[in-house]
């Protein structure tokens, strides 16, 4: 399942929030998403962000934040 998860226990951390842009230009498709997790323990937590693709799939691009720092 795609998610935000933590690296040592596979635990999934929630999603708070979600935004996503979709662009269709004939054959290609362009989707960008803005995803908010939150950490619900007290302590900092290292995660994993698991998102399956088929084959005929790419990522061009991929951010992300946390704790402010990108």
């Amino acid at each position: 399942m795609p998610g935000l998860y933590i690296l040592s226990s596979w635990e999934p951390l929630p999603l708070k929030s979600s935004k996503v842009k979709a662009c269709a230009n004939g054959y290609s498709l362009s989707i960008t998403a803005h995803l908010v997790y939150t950490n619900p323990h007290e302590e900092p937590v290292e995660g994993i962000f698991i998102y399956p693709l088929e084959e005929s799939e790419v990522v061009a691009g991929f951010e992300a934040a946390g704790g402010g720092r990108r």
